[in-house]
């Protein structure tokens, strides 16, 4: 017998060779793909280490990009690019307010320029707050000077406070108004077999209602109604101030616009002009020419100016960086922000109120000796019952250590982001913060009809009516139906005890106010539900009195992230080609971008809840497209 190794035939060395190959192609491309990761990453550090001054007599550039955040929400871009969606740049409310506090007193900045055509959104809340750093910024007797080529309704209500607003000759302004179209699915969910069971207190508690009608309920249409009505003539408030126009002559503008273009043969800027939304119209030439009388040029002929950003670097001021531990000497007031939905856990959605996370956040400033007030910055319109109350039960550990707990309320602060909330020291709010939705519901899906369509019958015994009475493939039993709604009714009652114990109202006072009603700040400190109108700072200071301090610094904590996903985020956000996110833009707001961009809100949320107990507090007005 030989013992030579055989000869491999020509399709075995053909395919060896093949694979070779491969290998060898696919590690030279990682390693490539590796290489020049490292080199960008360097590239950051050394422009990031490279030290930037502050220009005499210069201009200070509030030109934020994407939309307006409570604090930074970080995304895996390699995840993002594989689950496909639109890549959103974020700007930080507390970064800019920093930024024209300073520069307000800030001998070297000269005046205040707005450059607000990347800013994609911001919450009408977030519109009030600068526009108030705005206004404060001008008392210093500093210029601000707004240029634009297009202006949506709160990017205007901002520009409307610049001593001069210009536009482009081909600029528009349109006040369309607040509000917006839900999808509702209950015929899409009917056709799919899919059943949906309901349980809810409160006549406007309408968070489930794009899974069981075609349309609005009319107690819920009066509810947004009465809501966005009364954010809109805030808006137009602001706008007709700055402006020195009359309330009616805005409102005009903004309800008979297809008529004022016909009297300017379809030129919105014009129209724009001759009711004197703005003051000229120029070329970004022409207004550039216009504001270096105000602050000259550089050596490079460009505008004396620096961006909002390099503004923080350079003046050695700390952007919103959330820290994990409390590490500084002396006293602290403690900062942790809720945005998002509020949920149980599980969930790898970056924008959500993750339980755990935020309860050891919570415990690390009770057990911190420097920490000696707590203020809970909540931007979000509910969730989960329980994991609401077992984080407001951990804020009630706070109290019982010692420490006030103050309730700063940002865009929104609803159904579980009030609920939270709702036996805080003190609640500060916006005037234009969407907040309330005392109501609770619990949703549950089955699809026993679906399986029948195709065929499946589910079978089996149980030992009690509960054992069979609650399943996805078999449906619910009376028996589970009455369990549901005596668990509705009784978190209703918690929900209304709870709060008439922390706003020291009676019950019965809380019920008149409640059924799932929104309100906006300014209406809820009327009735009760808010002690104090103001911002962030506000409620920091209040805390910091409660806490009877003299002498203290702020520190915000955030949860521990993953270093990697952290470094690939902010190289993403830094170096994100102009031309992919123009191109993302496009097709997110394509008629088919539009409808699955829509059609995909009642997806997610159905994804994120995922209370145990299948029990939410949650704000559906909060919800609707603005």
């Amino acid at each position: 017998m030989s013992t030579t190794t055989p000869r491999r035939g020509f399709i075995s060395r053909f395919f060896a060779g093949v694979g070779g190959f491969l290998t060898s192609a696919r590690n030279f491309t990682l390693n490539m793909l590796f290489l020049l990761f490292v080199l960008l990453v360097l590239s950051v550090m050394v422009s990031s280490c490279q030290q930037t001054s502050i220009p005499d007599r210069a201009a200070l550039l509030l030109n934020p990009q994407g939309v307006v955040v409570e604090a930074p929400t970080y995304i895996d871009p390699l995840r993002g690019m594989l689950l496909g969606g639109e890549p959103t740049r974020e700007a930080q409310l507390h970064n800019m307010l920093l930024a024209l506090n300073a520069a307000a007193t800030d001998d070297r900045i000269e005046m205040l320029i707005l450059d607000l055509d990347e800013l994609q959104w911001m919450a009408p809340a977030h519109a009030e707050r600068l526009g108030q750093a705005l206004a404060e910024f001008k008392q210093t007797g500093k210029k601000v000077v707004s240029y634009g080529y297009f202006y949506d309704q709160l990017g205007f209500s901002l520009a409307s406070f610049a001593d001069a607003l210009y536009m482009h000759p081909m600029g528009q302004i349109v006040l369309q108004g607040f509000g917006g179209f839900n999808l509702y699915i209950k015929d899409l969910l009917e056709k799919l077999k899919v059943t949906t069971h309901i349980f809810r207190v409160g006549d406007f508690k309408s968070a489930v209602e794009p899974y069981t009608r075609n349309d609005m309920s009319p107690e819920a249409r009066m509810d947004a109604e009465q809501l966005y009505d009364g954010l809109w003539q805030h808006v137009l408030a602001t706008i007709s101030d700055n402006r020195n126009l009359s309330l009616p002559e805005v409102t005009d503008y903004a309800n008979n616009l297809p008529q004022r273009m016909a009297q300017t043969e379809g030129d919105l800027a014009r129209a724009a002009l001759e009711a004197h939304l703005v003051d000229e119209l120029l070329t970004a030439d022409q207004a550039r020419v216009r504001m270096t009388d105000d602050v000259g040029i550089t050596a490079d002929g460009d505008l004396n100016a620096i961006d909002y950003r390099t503004y923080l670097q350079a003046a050695s001021l700390s952007p919103f960086q959330p820290a994990q531990m409390v590490a500084a000497p002396g006293d602290h007031v403690a900062v942790i922000i809720a945005q998002g939905a509020i949920v149980a856990g599980g969930n790898d959605d970056a924008n959500v109120v993750n339980m755990e996370p935020t309860l050891e956040l919570i415990r690390r400033a009770r057990r911190n000796p420097s920490v000696k007030a707590l203020v809970l910055r909540v931007d979000s319109p509910g969730g989960s019952q329980f994991a609401s109350e077992v984080i407001r039960q951990e804020l009630e550990l706070v109290q019982i250590a010692g420490k006030p707990v103050v309730a700063s309320f940002g865009a929104t602060a609803a159904s579980g982001g009030y609920w939270i909330s709702a036996t805080s020291d003190a609640i500060v709010a916006e005037k234009t913060t969407i907040t309330g939705s005392i109501g609770i519901f619990a949703m549950a899906n089955t699809f026993e009809n679906a399986l029948a369509e195709i065929g499946v019958t589910p079978d089996g015994v149980g030992t009690t009516d509960l054992t069979l009475g609650m399943s996805t493939v078999g449906g619910l039993n009376t028996q589970v139906k009455q369990l549901f709604q005596a668990q509705v009714e009784n978190g209703y009652e918690q929900f209304i005890n709870l709060v008439a114990r922390g706003r020291n109202m009676p019950a019965d006072a809380v019920e008149q106010i409640a059924g799932g009603r929104v309100w906006s700040g300014e209406d809820a400190a009327e009735i009760g539900l808010v002690d104090e109108l103001g911002g962030l700072q506000v409620a920091i200071e209040r805390a910091a009195t409660l806490a009877g301090l003299e002498d203290w610094t702020v520190v915000r904590l955030a949860p521990p992230l993953d270093a990697t996903q952290l470094l690939l985020s902010q190289l993403a956000n830094a170096m994100l080609p102009q031309a992919w996110v123009a191109q993302w833009t496009s097709l997110a707001q394509s008629p088919v971008g539009t409808l699955l961009a829509n059609l995909n809100g009642p997806l997610t949320w159905m994804g994120r809840m995922d209370d145990p107990r299948h029990l939410y507090v949650l704000c559906e007005s909060c919800l609707l497209p603005r």
